[in-house]
């Protein structure tokens, strides 16, 4: 068996929600270390990731959010061969994740998710996928070359203006937004994540800001959260954005 690591919380806390239970169904347990206390449960060694498994370590952290404390979560998957072992890397580095914890209590992380409509992404892209599929005629490979070219520079015009849609959110939310971090996913739509580090008790009028921001129809925005700062939990030396504490390689 191996210990999965959950997230962090003030020692304080150490009263569990009565049947609480994590990743492959196990029981989740508290362990105090040096002025913290460790959600963690047992695992099998050869437990797979996946995404049932994400979610269950998501819903345990999140179960830590509901009873009052703000908890610092681990980065899925950190797992260590026993308690001792989860205790020692912990320990390790227990200034920075005390501190951490200090300075995450009262916070919450709120995302929001930026794409283009269906529509703008057809119609910036209407030139290209006639070529993209005409596989029979001559010249192929140099029109499908010709055609990733264009998607590119649609793809960055959209981005373009995804970006104008994100300093409208902020401008928006300047007043109740504490940090802030981006994420660009790569995939075949473009995707911008905007994370954002919010005090509780300004999450109604950080919400009632966003609805201010009317999208033009071509480009769209989703609001999640609360949720735990897995974009704001990162260890001194780690880069801003990482999403959990990490700990273990």
């Amino acid at each position: 068996m191996k210990t999965h690591l959950y997230c962090v919380l003030p020692q304080g806390d150490r009263v569990l929600p009565s049947g609480l239970s994590g990743v492959a169904g196990a029981r989740v347990r508290a362990i105090p270390v040096e002025g913290v206390v460790a959600w963690v449960s047992d695992v099998e060694r050869d437990v797979p990731v996946s995404v049932e498994g994400v979610r269950a370590h998501d819903a345990v952290v999140e179960a830590a959010l509901e009873m009052g404390p703000t908890p610092v979560p681990a980065r899925f998957g950190q797992r260590f061969a026993d308690d001792a072992a989860c205790l020692s890397a912990l320990s390790s580095r227990a200034a920075s994740v005390e501190r951490l914890v200090t300075t995450v209590q009262g916070f919450v992380e709120m995302t929001l998710v930026l794409t283009p409509s269906t529509r703008r992404m057809l119609r910036d892209l209407q030139p290209v996928l006639p070529e993209m599929f005409d596989l029979d005629s001559s010249g192929t490979g140099r029109r499908y070359l010709e055609a990733l070219r264009a998607r590119d520079d649609a793809t960055g015009a959209v981005r373009s203006s995804l970006g104008a849609l994100a300093e409208r959110l902020d401008d928006a939310t300047r007043d109740w937004v504490v940090r802030s971090a981006v994420h660009d996913q790569v995939t075949r739509l473009p995707l911008r994540t905007i994370s954002h580090l919010v005090a509780r008790g300004s999450v109604a009028p950080y919400r009632r800001a966003l609805e201010e921001v009317r999208p033009d129809g071509e480009f769209r925005f989703l609001l999640i959260g609360p949720r735990a700062p897995y974009s704001f939990c990162s260890l001194t030396g780690e880069p801003v954005g990482t999403h959990g504490m990490k700990l273990a390689d």
